[in-house]
Protein backbone atom coordinates (compact mmCIF):
# COMPACT_ATOMS: atom_id res chain seq x y z
CA UNK A 1 0.00 0.00 0.00
CA UNK A 2 1.59 3.61 -0.85
CA UNK A 3 -0.01 5.63 2.33
CA UNK A 4 0.41 8.71 0.15
CA UNK A 5 -2.18 7.75 -2.12
CA UNK A 6 -4.27 6.16 0.65
CA UNK A 7 -5.26 9.43 2.91
CA UNK A 8 -6.54 12.65 1.48
CA UNK A 9 -3.63 14.97 1.80
CA UNK A 10 -5.73 18.47 1.90
CA UNK A 11 -7.53 17.59 5.18
CA UNK A 12 -6.02 17.93 8.89
CA UNK A 13 -7.26 15.59 11.60
CA UNK A 14 -7.64 16.85 15.00
CA UNK A 15 -6.66 14.71 17.39
CA UNK A 16 -7.14 14.85 21.36
CA UNK A 17 -4.58 12.97 23.93
CA UNK A 18 -5.82 11.84 27.23
CA UNK A 19 -3.20 10.57 28.79
CA UNK A 20 0.38 12.13 28.34
CA UNK A 21 2.73 9.14 29.52
CA UNK A 22 4.91 7.50 26.88
CA UNK A 23 2.43 6.75 24.53
CA UNK A 24 0.56 10.20 24.40
CA UNK A 25 4.10 11.62 24.52
CA UNK A 26 5.53 9.96 21.49
CA UNK A 27 2.34 10.58 19.33
CA UNK A 28 2.35 14.16 20.12
CA UNK A 29 5.81 14.67 19.41
CA UNK A 30 5.00 12.39 15.78
CA UNK A 31 1.84 14.88 15.09
CA UNK A 32 4.35 18.00 14.77
CA UNK A 33 6.12 15.90 12.07
CA UNK A 34 3.02 15.57 10.13
CA UNK A 35 1.12 17.92 8.03
CA UNK A 36 -1.94 15.98 7.99
CA UNK A 37 -2.27 15.63 11.99
CA UNK A 38 -2.56 18.32 14.38
CA UNK A 39 -3.02 17.16 18.55
CA UNK A 40 -3.13 20.19 19.97
CA UNK A 41 -4.62 19.22 23.15
CA UNK A 42 -3.48 17.11 26.06
CA UNK A 43 -5.07 15.62 28.98
CA UNK A 44 -3.35 14.44 31.89
CA UNK A 45 -3.96 14.25 35.68
CA UNK A 46 -3.77 17.95 35.85
CA UNK A 47 -3.23 20.69 33.56
CA UNK A 48 0.25 21.39 34.96
CA UNK A 49 1.59 17.61 33.95
CA UNK A 50 -0.25 18.07 30.59
CA UNK A 51 1.89 20.93 30.08
CA UNK A 52 5.04 19.30 31.11
CA UNK A 53 4.08 16.94 28.75
CA UNK A 54 4.12 19.60 25.99
CA UNK A 55 6.97 21.15 26.74
CA UNK A 56 8.67 17.85 26.59
CA UNK A 57 7.93 17.23 22.85
CA UNK A 58 9.68 20.67 22.38
CA UNK A 59 6.74 23.16 22.22
CA UNK A 60 7.56 26.65 23.50
CA UNK A 61 6.13 27.66 26.51
CA UNK A 62 4.20 30.92 25.22
CA UNK A 63 2.18 28.53 22.25
CA UNK A 64 0.80 26.35 25.40
CA UNK A 65 -2.30 27.70 27.65
CA UNK A 66 -2.94 25.57 30.66
CA UNK A 67 -6.66 25.65 30.98
CA UNK A 68 -8.92 25.10 34.22
CA UNK A 69 -12.15 24.92 32.38
CA UNK A 70 -13.79 25.16 29.03
CA UNK A 71 -13.89 28.94 28.66
CA UNK A 72 -10.38 29.15 28.88
CA UNK A 73 -9.87 26.05 26.74
CA UNK A 74 -12.12 27.10 23.67
CA UNK A 75 -9.66 30.85 23.94
CA UNK A 76 -6.89 28.72 23.87
CA UNK A 77 -8.28 27.10 20.17
CA UNK A 78 -9.25 29.56 18.97
CA UNK A 79 -6.11 31.28 19.18
CA UNK A 80 -4.09 28.47 18.07
CA UNK A 81 -2.22 27.78 21.19
CA UNK A 82 -1.79 23.71 22.56
CA UNK A 83 -4.20 23.62 25.00
CA UNK A 84 -3.44 21.70 28.43
CA UNK A 85 -5.95 20.45 30.58
CA UNK A 86 -6.27 18.11 33.61
CA UNK A 87 -10.03 17.37 32.27
CA UNK A 88 -11.39 15.79 29.42
CA UNK A 89 -14.66 17.33 30.34
CA UNK A 90 -12.92 20.99 29.79
CA UNK A 91 -12.01 20.04 26.01
CA UNK A 92 -14.73 17.68 24.90
CA UNK A 93 -16.65 20.36 23.41
CA UNK A 94 -13.73 21.85 21.27
CA UNK A 95 -13.64 21.13 17.16
CA UNK A 96 -11.34 17.56 17.70
CA UNK A 97 -12.51 14.52 15.62
CA UNK A 98 -10.60 11.77 17.70
CA UNK A 99 -9.96 10.98 20.69
CA UNK A 100 -6.47 8.76 21.96
CA UNK A 101 -7.44 7.13 25.38
CA UNK A 102 -3.86 6.51 26.79
CA UNK A 103 -4.23 6.63 29.95
CA UNK A 104 -3.78 3.01 30.81
CA UNK A 105 -6.82 3.20 34.07
CA UNK A 106 -9.22 0.85 32.79
CA UNK A 107 -11.89 3.13 34.97
CA UNK A 108 -11.14 6.38 33.54
CA UNK A 109 -10.08 4.53 29.69
CA UNK A 110 -14.11 3.60 29.94
CA UNK A 111 -15.34 7.02 30.69
CA UNK A 112 -13.34 8.87 27.97
CA UNK A 113 -14.38 6.93 25.43
CA UNK A 114 -17.98 6.89 26.54
CA UNK A 115 -18.23 10.62 27.12
CA UNK A 116 -16.29 10.86 23.87
CA UNK A 117 -18.06 8.82 21.43
CA UNK A 118 -21.30 10.16 22.72
CA UNK A 119 -19.96 13.85 22.13
CA UNK A 120 -19.74 12.71 18.24
CA UNK A 121 -15.90 11.85 18.45
CA UNK A 122 -13.84 8.70 16.89
CA UNK A 123 -12.06 7.24 19.41
CA UNK A 124 -8.42 5.23 19.04
CA UNK A 125 -7.63 3.02 22.54
CA UNK A 126 -4.35 2.66 23.76
CA UNK A 127 -6.10 1.46 27.10
CA UNK A 128 -6.23 -2.34 26.52
CA UNK A 129 -7.33 -2.45 30.04
CA UNK A 130 -10.48 -0.75 29.50
CA UNK A 131 -10.79 -3.06 26.09
CA UNK A 132 -9.92 -6.38 27.32
CA UNK A 133 -13.82 -5.61 29.62
CA UNK A 134 -16.02 -3.32 27.16
CA UNK A 135 -14.24 -3.22 23.86
CA UNK A 136 -16.90 -5.01 22.07
CA UNK A 137 -19.94 -2.63 23.42
CA UNK A 138 -18.05 0.57 22.65
CA UNK A 139 -17.13 -0.94 19.79
CA UNK A 140 -21.22 -0.95 18.57
CA UNK A 141 -21.75 2.34 20.82
CA UNK A 142 -19.79 4.11 18.25
CA UNK A 143 -20.76 2.12 15.64
CA UNK A 144 -24.38 3.54 16.62
CA UNK A 145 -23.51 7.14 16.59
CA UNK A 146 -21.62 7.10 12.99
CA UNK A 147 -17.78 6.92 14.81
CA UNK A 148 -14.92 4.18 15.08
CA UNK A 149 -13.72 2.26 18.49
CA UNK A 150 -10.41 1.42 17.54
CA UNK A 151 -6.98 0.01 18.65
CA UNK A 152 -4.16 1.73 17.49
CA UNK A 153 -1.15 0.70 15.46
CA UNK A 154 1.95 1.09 17.42
CA UNK A 155 0.42 -1.47 19.42
CA UNK A 156 0.53 -5.06 19.01
CA UNK A 157 -3.31 -5.93 19.22
CA UNK A 158 -3.79 -3.78 16.24
CA UNK A 159 -0.85 -4.34 14.45
CA UNK A 160 -1.06 -8.49 15.09
CA UNK A 161 -5.00 -8.53 13.36
CA UNK A 162 -3.47 -6.24 10.31
CA UNK A 163 -1.14 -8.91 9.72
CA UNK A 164 -4.26 -11.84 10.39
CA UNK A 165 -5.96 -9.86 8.27
CA UNK A 166 -3.32 -9.47 5.61
CA UNK A 167 -3.28 -13.62 5.65
CA UNK A 168 -6.67 -14.21 5.74
CA UNK A 169 -7.11 -12.53 2.45
CA UNK A 170 -4.85 -14.09 0.41
CA UNK A 171 -5.90 -17.12 1.82
CA UNK A 172 -3.15 -18.74 4.15
CA UNK A 173 -4.18 -21.29 6.61
CA UNK A 174 -3.28 -19.78 9.50
CA UNK A 175 -1.90 -22.28 12.25
CA UNK A 176 -1.10 -19.39 15.02
CA UNK A 177 -0.69 -15.92 15.10
CA UNK A 178 0.59 -13.59 18.17
CA UNK A 179 3.32 -11.70 19.77
CA UNK A 180 6.54 -11.97 21.52
CA UNK A 181 7.02 -10.89 24.95
CA UNK A 182 7.80 -7.04 26.03
CA UNK A 183 11.81 -8.20 27.02
CA UNK A 184 13.75 -10.92 25.66
CA UNK A 185 15.71 -13.27 27.67
CA UNK A 186 19.16 -12.32 26.24
CA UNK A 187 21.83 -15.23 26.79
CA UNK A 188 25.40 -14.32 28.39
CA UNK A 189 27.50 -17.46 27.82
CA UNK A 190 30.38 -16.33 29.47
CA UNK A 191 28.65 -15.02 32.60
CA UNK A 192 26.06 -17.54 32.35
CA UNK A 193 23.29 -15.69 32.75
CA UNK A 194 20.19 -14.56 31.43
CA UNK A 195 19.39 -10.89 31.09
CA UNK A 196 16.01 -9.79 31.45
CA UNK A 197 14.87 -6.38 31.37
CA UNK A 198 17.51 -5.10 32.79
CA UNK A 199 17.51 -8.17 35.58
CA UNK A 200 20.60 -10.71 35.48
CA UNK A 201 19.26 -14.06 36.27
CA UNK A 202 21.66 -17.07 36.83
CA UNK A 203 21.21 -19.66 34.57
CA UNK A 204 23.80 -22.19 34.97
CA UNK A 205 23.18 -24.89 32.32
CA UNK A 206 21.09 -23.10 29.93
CA UNK A 207 24.29 -23.67 27.01
CA UNK A 208 22.86 -27.70 26.82
CA UNK A 209 19.49 -26.32 26.12
CA UNK A 210 20.57 -23.17 23.54
CA UNK A 211 19.82 -25.71 20.46
CA UNK A 212 16.80 -28.08 20.24
CA UNK A 213 17.74 -31.17 19.25
CA UNK A 214 16.36 -33.20 15.76
CA UNK A 215 14.37 -36.21 17.99
CA UNK A 216 12.87 -34.16 20.78
CA UNK A 217 12.23 -30.36 20.19
CA UNK A 218 9.60 -29.87 22.85
CA UNK A 219 11.09 -31.32 25.40
CA UNK A 220 14.18 -29.18 25.38
CA UNK A 221 12.05 -25.85 24.73
CA UNK A 222 9.80 -26.98 27.66
CA UNK A 223 12.47 -28.02 29.74
CA UNK A 224 14.14 -24.23 29.26
CA UNK A 225 10.93 -22.64 30.71
CA UNK A 226 11.23 -24.67 33.55
CA UNK A 227 15.17 -23.74 33.54
CA UNK A 228 13.81 -20.32 33.98
CA UNK A 229 11.08 -20.57 36.20
CA UNK A 230 12.17 -17.35 37.90
CA UNK A 231 11.88 -15.20 35.29
CA UNK A 232 8.32 -14.23 34.61
CA UNK A 233 7.18 -16.05 30.94
CA UNK A 234 3.79 -14.51 30.60
CA UNK A 235 2.09 -11.09 32.11
CA UNK A 236 -1.54 -9.52 32.78
CA UNK A 237 -0.60 -7.07 29.23
CA UNK A 238 0.14 -10.01 27.20
CA UNK A 239 -2.65 -11.95 27.47
CA UNK A 240 -4.77 -8.70 27.95
CA UNK A 241 -3.43 -7.77 24.15
CA UNK A 242 -4.21 -11.25 23.16
CA UNK A 243 -8.12 -11.14 24.36
CA UNK A 244 -8.54 -7.81 22.21
CA UNK A 245 -7.23 -9.95 19.30
CA UNK A 246 -9.69 -12.95 20.02
CA UNK A 247 -12.20 -10.99 20.03
CA UNK A 248 -11.77 -8.98 16.94
CA UNK A 249 -10.29 -12.21 14.73
CA UNK A 250 -11.90 -15.17 16.62
CA UNK A 251 -8.54 -16.67 17.19
CA UNK A 252 -8.79 -18.64 20.19
CA UNK A 253 -5.98 -19.21 22.70
CA UNK A 254 -4.64 -22.87 23.06
CA UNK A 255 -5.55 -22.95 26.67
CA UNK A 256 -5.86 -20.38 28.75
CA UNK A 257 -2.88 -19.37 30.59
CA UNK A 258 -0.86 -20.05 26.72
CA UNK A 259 2.14 -22.03 26.25
CA UNK A 260 4.26 -19.10 26.64
CA UNK A 261 7.65 -20.85 25.67
CA UNK A 262 11.54 -19.62 25.38
CA UNK A 263 12.08 -19.66 22.18
CA UNK A 264 14.77 -18.44 19.28
CA UNK A 265 13.21 -16.31 16.50
CA UNK A 266 13.88 -19.47 14.03
CA UNK A 267 12.68 -21.83 16.50
CA UNK A 268 8.71 -20.39 16.47
CA UNK A 269 7.12 -22.15 13.42
CA UNK A 270 8.39 -25.11 14.52
CA UNK A 271 7.03 -25.68 17.77
CA UNK A 272 3.92 -23.20 17.35
CA UNK A 273 2.63 -25.89 15.11
CA UNK A 274 0.11 -28.96 15.97
CA UNK A 275 1.33 -31.35 17.90
CA UNK A 276 0.83 -34.19 15.18
CA UNK A 277 4.02 -31.92 13.08
CA UNK A 278 5.97 -31.54 16.39
CA UNK A 279 5.20 -28.31 17.72
CA UNK A 280 2.56 -27.70 20.61
CA UNK A 281 -0.59 -27.04 19.69
CA UNK A 282 -3.79 -28.57 19.94
CA UNK A 283 -5.47 -27.10 17.69
CA UNK A 284 -5.16 -24.53 14.78
CA UNK A 285 -5.86 -20.87 14.53
CA UNK A 286 -4.65 -20.43 17.84
CA UNK A 287 -3.22 -16.87 19.36
CA UNK A 288 0.18 -17.51 21.28
CA UNK A 289 3.09 -15.34 22.97
CA UNK A 290 6.74 -16.60 22.94
CA UNK A 291 9.59 -15.60 24.99
CA UNK A 292 12.53 -14.14 22.31
CA UNK A 293 15.64 -16.39 23.52
CA UNK A 294 18.87 -14.62 21.88
CA UNK A 295 22.45 -13.84 22.05
CA UNK A 296 23.75 -9.79 22.70
CA UNK A 297 24.44 -9.59 19.11
CA UNK A 298 21.57 -11.18 17.88
CA UNK A 299 18.69 -9.40 16.83
CA UNK A 300 15.29 -9.12 18.89
CA UNK A 301 12.13 -9.58 18.11
CA UNK A 302 11.25 -5.88 19.65
CA UNK A 303 7.73 -7.21 21.38
CA UNK A 304 6.40 -7.59 17.62
CA UNK A 305 4.03 -9.97 15.82
CA UNK A 306 3.71 -13.15 13.86
CA UNK A 307 1.39 -15.66 11.82
CA UNK A 308 2.34 -19.12 11.65
CA UNK A 309 1.03 -20.19 7.65
CA UNK A 310 0.49 -23.60 6.48
CA UNK A 311 3.41 -24.32 3.50
CA UNK A 312 0.67 -25.51 0.72
CA UNK A 313 2.89 -25.04 -1.94
CA UNK A 314 6.67 -26.77 -1.04
CA UNK A 315 8.41 -25.14 -4.06
CA UNK A 316 7.34 -21.83 -3.06
CA UNK A 317 8.08 -21.64 0.34
CA UNK A 318 11.18 -23.71 -0.28
CA UNK A 319 11.95 -20.68 -2.97
CA UNK A 320 11.68 -18.34 0.32
CA UNK A 321 13.73 -20.23 2.53
CA UNK A 322 16.11 -19.31 0.46
CA UNK A 323 15.74 -16.06 0.56
CA UNK A 324 16.00 -16.14 4.32
CA UNK A 325 12.12 -16.92 5.19
CA UNK A 326 11.69 -18.66 8.73
CA UNK A 327 10.16 -22.08 7.69
CA UNK A 328 9.77 -24.74 10.45
CA UNK A 329 12.18 -27.88 10.61
CA UNK A 330 9.86 -29.66 8.61
CA UNK A 331 8.87 -27.10 5.70
CA UNK A 332 5.81 -27.39 6.31
CA UNK A 333 5.09 -23.81 8.22
CA UNK A 334 6.39 -20.92 8.23
CA UNK A 335 6.55 -17.37 10.42
CA UNK A 336 5.66 -13.87 8.84
CA UNK A 337 6.24 -11.21 11.60
CA UNK A 338 7.00 -7.87 12.06
CA UNK A 339 9.40 -7.08 14.57
CA UNK A 340 8.44 -3.61 15.79
CA UNK A 341 5.48 -1.82 17.59
CA UNK A 342 6.34 1.55 18.06
CA UNK A 343 4.25 2.94 20.44
CA UNK A 344 2.60 6.42 19.26
CA UNK A 345 4.83 7.18 16.84
CA UNK A 346 2.94 5.04 14.60
CA UNK A 347 -0.52 5.26 15.96
CA UNK A 348 -1.06 8.58 13.73
CA UNK A 349 -1.60 5.66 10.95
CA UNK A 350 -4.98 4.47 12.85
CA UNK A 351 -6.18 7.82 13.68
CA UNK A 352 -6.20 8.86 9.64
CA UNK A 353 -7.81 5.65 8.65
CA UNK A 354 -10.52 6.49 11.76
CA UNK A 355 -11.60 9.66 10.45
CA UNK A 356 -10.65 10.15 6.73
CA UNK A 357 -11.48 6.43 6.02
CA UNK A 358 -14.20 5.45 8.51
CA UNK A 359 -11.96 2.36 9.28
CA UNK A 360 -10.94 0.91 12.21
CA UNK A 361 -7.65 -1.05 12.90
CA UNK A 362 -9.38 -3.40 15.04
CA UNK A 363 -12.36 -6.02 14.25
CA UNK A 364 -14.67 -3.50 14.04
CA UNK A 365 -18.33 -4.78 13.24
CA UNK A 366 -16.64 -8.35 13.68
CA UNK A 367 -15.75 -7.65 17.38
CA UNK A 368 -17.55 -9.88 19.79
CA UNK A 369 -16.93 -11.20 23.37
CA UNK A 370 -15.41 -14.49 22.46
CA UNK A 371 -13.37 -14.21 25.66
CA UNK A 372 -12.39 -12.28 29.01
CA UNK A 373 -9.44 -11.72 30.83
CA UNK A 374 -9.85 -13.07 33.94
CA UNK A 375 -7.34 -14.44 37.25
CA UNK A 376 -6.57 -17.20 39.06
CA UNK A 377 -5.14 -16.96 42.60
CA UNK A 378 -1.53 -17.64 42.57
CA UNK A 379 -1.80 -17.34 46.91
CA UNK A 380 -4.59 -17.84 49.32
CA UNK A 381 -6.84 -14.89 49.93
CA UNK A 382 -8.49 -14.32 52.78
CA UNK A 383 -12.03 -11.90 53.40
CA UNK A 384 -11.44 -8.23 53.57
CA UNK A 385 -8.17 -8.44 51.81
CA UNK A 386 -8.49 -5.53 48.92
CA UNK A 387 -7.14 -6.49 45.82
CA UNK A 388 -5.31 -3.40 44.41
CA UNK A 389 -3.63 -2.52 40.32
CA UNK A 390 0.27 -1.71 41.06
CA UNK A 391 3.39 -0.96 38.60
CA UNK A 392 3.60 -0.06 34.76
CA UNK A 393 1.97 -3.52 34.02
CA UNK A 394 -1.12 -3.26 35.93
CA UNK A 395 -0.58 -6.83 37.65
CA UNK A 396 -2.54 -7.24 40.78
CA UNK A 397 -0.53 -9.03 43.56
CA UNK A 398 -1.73 -12.30 43.96
CA UNK A 399 -3.28 -13.35 40.80
CA UNK A 400 -2.49 -14.56 37.12
CA UNK A 401 -4.21 -13.55 34.37
CA UNK A 402 -6.09 -16.44 31.60
CA UNK A 403 -7.82 -16.37 28.58
CA UNK A 404 -11.29 -18.16 29.18
CA UNK A 405 -14.73 -17.78 26.93
CA UNK A 406 -16.30 -15.01 27.79
CA UNK A 407 -19.59 -15.12 30.28
CA UNK A 408 -22.00 -12.66 31.40
CA UNK A 409 -20.93 -11.13 34.65
CA UNK A 410 -23.49 -12.65 37.35
CA UNK A 411 -24.20 -15.71 39.29
CA UNK A 412 -20.64 -17.57 39.58
CA UNK A 413 -18.84 -15.97 36.76
CA UNK A 414 -15.27 -15.25 36.86
CA UNK A 415 -14.57 -11.76 36.96
CA UNK A 416 -12.71 -9.79 34.37
CA UNK A 417 -9.42 -8.79 35.56
CA UNK A 418 -9.86 -5.17 35.01
CA UNK A 419 -12.63 -5.30 36.85
CA UNK A 420 -11.30 -6.37 40.44
CA UNK A 421 -8.15 -3.26 40.98
CA UNK A 422 -10.55 -1.73 43.95
CA UNK A 423 -12.54 -4.88 44.62
CA UNK A 424 -12.82 -6.70 48.19
CA UNK A 425 -12.17 -10.09 48.79
CA UNK A 426 -15.70 -11.67 50.80
CA UNK A 427 -15.05 -15.19 51.24
CA UNK A 428 -11.62 -17.05 51.75
CA UNK A 429 -10.02 -18.12 48.28
CA UNK A 430 -7.69 -21.22 47.49
CA UNK A 431 -4.71 -20.47 45.32
CA UNK A 432 -5.62 -22.36 41.91
CA UNK A 433 -8.85 -21.03 42.05
CA UNK A 434 -10.33 -18.48 39.34
CA UNK A 435 -11.93 -16.11 41.13
CA UNK A 436 -16.12 -15.70 41.02
CA UNK A 437 -18.35 -12.85 41.46
CA UNK A 438 -19.45 -14.59 44.31
CA UNK A 439 -15.61 -14.14 45.84
CA UNK A 440 -15.34 -10.20 45.75
CA UNK A 441 -17.24 -6.88 46.22
CA UNK A 442 -16.70 -4.99 43.27
CA UNK A 443 -16.27 -1.14 43.59
CA UNK A 444 -18.99 0.93 41.84
CA UNK A 445 -17.63 1.82 38.53
CA UNK A 446 -18.60 3.13 35.19
CA UNK A 447 -16.63 0.20 33.93
CA UNK A 448 -18.89 -2.52 35.73
CA UNK A 449 -21.55 -0.56 34.51
CA UNK A 450 -20.55 -0.78 30.95
CA UNK A 451 -19.49 -4.43 31.08
CA UNK A 452 -23.35 -5.14 32.38
CA UNK A 453 -24.49 -2.86 29.48
CA UNK A 454 -22.54 -5.33 27.17
CA UNK A 455 -23.48 -8.74 28.44
CA UNK A 456 -27.48 -7.00 27.83
CA UNK A 457 -26.55 -6.52 24.25
CA UNK A 458 -24.74 -9.78 23.44
CA UNK A 459 -26.12 -12.12 26.24
CA UNK A 460 -29.42 -10.90 26.57
CA UNK A 461 -28.19 -10.92 30.28
CA UNK A 462 -30.03 -7.95 32.84
CA UNK A 463 -27.52 -7.08 35.66
CA UNK A 464 -28.68 -7.73 38.80
CA UNK A 465 -31.23 -4.47 40.70
CA UNK A 466 -27.81 -4.85 43.45
CA UNK A 467 -25.50 -4.68 41.11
Amino acid sequence: MNYLHHFDSSQVVEACVAGAGDFGRGLLRQALQMPGLSARIAVDVTANGAAQALRSCGIAEDQIMVCHTSEEALIAWQKGLFIASGSLDDVIDLPFDILVESTGIPEVGALHSETAILAGKHVGIATKETESVVGPWLTRLAQQHGRIFTPLDGDQPALLIGLISWAQTLGFEIIAAGKSSEYDFIWHQDQQSIVCNGQVNPAPGMAALWDLPEDDQRTTALARGHHLADIPQISAPDLCEMTNVANATGLLPDRPEFHALVLRNHEVPTLLDSEARGGVLAGHARLEVFNCLRRPDELSFAGGVFVILRCVDADDWQLLRGKGHVLSRSGQSAMVYLPRHLLGLEAPISLLDAVLKQLPSGGGQHTQPHVDLVARATTDLTAGQPLEMRGHHRHIQGLQPEVHPSAPLVGDAAVPFYLLPGAEVLRSVRAGQLITLADVALPDSHLKRLRHAQDELFHGTVAPASA
